[in-house]
């Protein structure tokens, strides 16, 4: 059964990997790699399904159910994501949440938050995220779903 501190610390693990990839990136560490460790680890790809809608995606490119495409998006460099730079690698030095709320069901946890993010540039932007984690037959928590935008702003 999923609980309230499984879902703090999967989001508070989502938030230092973030950091961690532009780290590794700017210490001229393989960030690459380093993506798809956090990728097998936290999200789902390689043992089913996962809905990714990044924040800055758009047409065909949209949505990103491959591993390969979450990959491009989070370091760019794949000619077949054109339009990814790579949105870890900036780096971000700070990333946390707020604002979050969310429904326990089972193995399953569905939640909604803002994302708050730092640049090493002294940069802030935030975004709202929801997340459905499950807890997986290996008892890790993996990501199933991540949809990110940015605030709707009339």
């Amino acid at each position: 059964m999923f609980t309230k501190e499984m879902v703090h610390t999967a989001l508070q693990t989502w938030c230092d990997n973030v950091v961690k990839v532009g780290k590794v990136h700017s210490e001229g560490g393989d960030a690459q790699a380093f993506s798809l460790q956090v990728l097998s680890e936290s999200y789902d790809y390689d043992n089913g399904h996962v809905l990714f809608k990044p924040t800055l995606t758009f047409g065909q490119q949209t949505f990103r159910p491959t591993k390969e495409g979450a990959l491009s998006y989070f370091v760019g460099g794949n000619s077949e994501f054109p339009n990814d730079n790579g949105f870890k690698l900036k780096p971000w030095v700070k990333v946390w949440y707020s604002k979050e709320d969310f429904i326990l069901h089972g193995d399953l946890a569905i939640v909604q938050c803002n994302v708050h993010f730092i640049g090493e540039d002294d940069s802030h932007i935030f975004v709202n995220k929801s997340f459905v984690f499950k807890q997986c037959e290996d008892n890790k928590v993996r990501i199933i779903l991540h949809q990110s935008s940015l605030p709707y702003q009339p």
